[in-house]
């Protein structure tokens, strides 16, 4: 872990001494390029994108990486990838973007990037249940937030932060984005409950025990939450009967009584309080989750920091 970090801060004094002497013979366009090619991992289709020519763009990206004085995309996959320091520079490069349209915008009231969208990634189950209860107080303030929230798997979540493709992250506890570069901000508790639905006369259909299976609407292995489960796996009698990522489709499951599965607290409040579903089995099967907002140091545009703001205050901070 020290590894790592101290891995990313080298790079990072790194870009800080290239960027001191060279930030001046950098175009912008440069940089809205690599974006663009961040983005779409295509240079044809970057290049549409940018209204270039092909030959051009490509020109435009070598003398980009010519003046960082390292090489940002790794050409010899398809589609083409960012290198380490590629994924490491695009921040940088949006944080760029963003304080010189931050400039423009205040001058001109002109933004043509949108300067009020924060970018937000989200594990399935938070993007669901947590942001449509705090929407509402996220987006009061003078910047007007535009949220743009994609509900993704949690670990893809975390990449989408780790590569700059979004600016704040909502997912559950990781200890690596707790470190810098990275900032966090703890925002919640919750628990995993192993339910089940009730029949017509509020009893559970099912009992978790040792000595009777139950089918198991399941996470995927390697999803977070499947993580969690695999600690008292072995302390139940269960068949896997199902398997998905997605907290909302194993609910639509427990729902029809296809099997009992472990949902976050706060998916199936209204369902615990209506009866439609039942916690069962002892309460050490009860899985306890923490859930924060992560997002780089480097200072986000007006927006984004109210947003973060926002959060902070929610928390009591």
């Amino acid at each position: 872990m020290l590894e790592i970090y101290l891995d990313s801060l080298l790079v990072s004094i790194y870009y800080f001494f290239i960027f001191s002497s060279n930030l001046m013979n950098i175009e912008s366009k440069w940089l809205e390029d690599f974006l663009a090619l961040a983005d779409v991992r295509n240079f044809s289709m970057a290049a549409k994108i940018r209204n270039v020519t092909q030959p051009a763009f490509s020109r435009r990206i070598k003398a980009l990486e010519h003046m960082v004085g390292t090489e940002l995309v790794d050409r010899s996959k398809t589609p083409v990838s960012l290198t380490p320091s590629g994924r490491l520079f695009r921040i940088t490069a949006r944080s760029l973007m963003n304080q010189m349209v931050d400039g423009i915008g205040q001058l001109s009231d002109l933004s043509k990037l949108g300067g009020n969208m924060v970018r937000v990634a989200a594990a399935h189950s938070l993007a669901t249940s947590l942001v449509p209860a705090i929407q509402p107080k996220l987006l009061a303030g003078k910047h007007s937030p535009l949220l743009s929230v994609e509900a993704i798997d949690v670990d893809q979540a975390i990449e989408e932060l780790q590569e700059g493709s979004c600016d704040l992250l909502l997912a559950f506890d990781d200890e690596l984005l707790r470190l810098p570069p990275y900032q966090s901000l703890q925002i919640g508790q919750a628990e995993l409950l192993p339910v089940c639905a009730c029949n017509s006369e509020g009893q559970p259909l099912y009992q978790l025990t040792k000595d009777k299976e139950v089918p198991w609407l399941a996470y995927s292995p390697s999803s977070y939450m499947g993580r969690q489960i695999e600690a008292i796996r072995d302390q139940v009698n269960l068949k896997a009967v199902f398997l998905s990522s997605m907290t909302d489709l194993l609910k639509v499951l427990v729902l029809k009584g296809q099997g009992v599965a472990w949902l976050p607290d706060y998916a199936i409040q209204e369902e615990l309080a209506s009866g439609k579903v039942a916690v069962v089995g002892e309460p050490y099967l009860r899985l306890p989750i923490t859930y924060y907002a992560y997002r780089y140091q480097a200072r986000l545009h007006p927006a984004g920091e109210q947003v973060w703001q926002t959060l902070r205050n929610l928390n009591g901070e």
